[in-house]
């Protein structure tokens, strides 16, 4: 999946075949990124020349991963503690789990007791993305790429700001999250 001549070029691997994922794969070969896509129904979609497929579920048929990949989360919160179980344990370079504020925090409590350390937070954005005030999957799409953009530079600074921002708009404290749906799950 990397492209061998240029080893400093990030690996991007979406989780989920859904509209976010489709639209994350456009956005990502647009930039010229190298993309794969890792879903049972992969297949059934249509996706830009260039990304690879793999029809199956990360967590249940893991493979080692380099400290260049960003792997985003997109099944629609299907498995979501297992899948960002599996590619921590797995070597990646960061997970971005698309979910509300509160569904992340709940994955993340989830999968907290079976990780050895608490070194892996620093690995995994949730919810991912940079707030653009977009909520359409391609808003979504472009907020997630925008943050894996970011962090591939190597951007001095903190995303912390926009977490807090997002969270003073949706009227919660970090703390104590009220409900949210994801941005790109229908009501």
């Amino acid at each position: 999946m990397r492209d061998s001549s240029n080893p400093e070029q990030a690996e991007i691997l979406i989780l989920g075949a859904g509209e976010i994922a489709r639209a994350l794969a456009v956005l990502a070969r647009a930039c010229d990124l190298p993309v794969m896509v890792t879903d049972p129904q992969a297949h059934a979609h249509a996706w830009p020349q260039g990304v690879v497929l793999r029809d199956a579920v990360y967590a249940e048929t893991p493979w080692p991963l380099g400290a260049q990949t960003h792997a985003v989360v997109a099944r629609g919160h299907e498995g979501d503690p297992e899948s960002v179980h599996s590619l921590l344990l797995h070597g990646v370079g960061r997970v971005y789990l698309i979910a509300s504020a509160r569904r992340a925090q709940n994955v993340l409590d989830s999968v907290a007791p079976r990780l050895p350390e608490t070194a892996w937070l620093e690995k995994v954005s949730a919810p991912a993305g940079i707030d653009l005030g977009g909520a359409s999957s391609a808003d979504i799409a472009l907020s997630i790429l925008a943050e894996i953009q970011w962090r591939r530079q190597g951007a001095a600074g903190s995303l912390r700001p926009a977490v807090e921002k997002r969270a003073e708009r949706l009227g919660i404290s970090l703390s104590g999250q009220r409900f949210e749906f994801c941005p790109g799950q229908r009501a």
